[in-house]
């Protein structure tokens, strides 16, 4: 007998690109995320400031993912999820998650419609 399947992610295959470079922003930008954009790579290219990607509640994000990348070195990226509802690295109840400006920094995230799991795949991410 195989493993149990708890979450169905039925949406793995990726869906698209979305690249950031908000270049008619001078300031910090935040990009809400919505449970219909699973399967999306966020690329940042965005280089004023940090940018901010906030993910949805888990509640409507079971079965879902989101990848993030970055693709510029003077600004981090910062992947923020509900109040203690992202497990990373040594925290099990982390809510925020934050490149160190390193271009290819990189990860996954994936929810069970209780928390999330980043899964980072390349470069060093703090957790908060």
């Amino acid at each position: 007998m195989g493993a149990t399947r708890n979450v169905a992610l039925n949406e793995l295959p990726i869906r698209g690109i979305s690249i950031n470079d908000v270049t008619a922003n001078s300031g910090s930008a935040t990009v809400n995320i919505v449970a219909s954009d699973s399967g999306v790579i966020f690329i940042n290219k965005y280089v004023t400031a940090d940018v901010t990607y906030s993910l949805p509640a888990v509640a409507t994000a079971a079965g879902k993912m989101f990848w993030f990348f970055d693709a510029q070195t003077t600004k981090n990226i910062i992947v923020n999820a509900p109040a203690n509802t992202m497990f990373m690295g040594n925290d099990l109840a982390a809510s925020t998650a934050t490149t160190t400006a390193e271009v290819g920094c990189a990860a996954f995230v994936i929810c069970d419609g209780t928390y999330y799991y980043f899964f980072e795949i390349y470069g060093a991410w703090a957790n908060a």
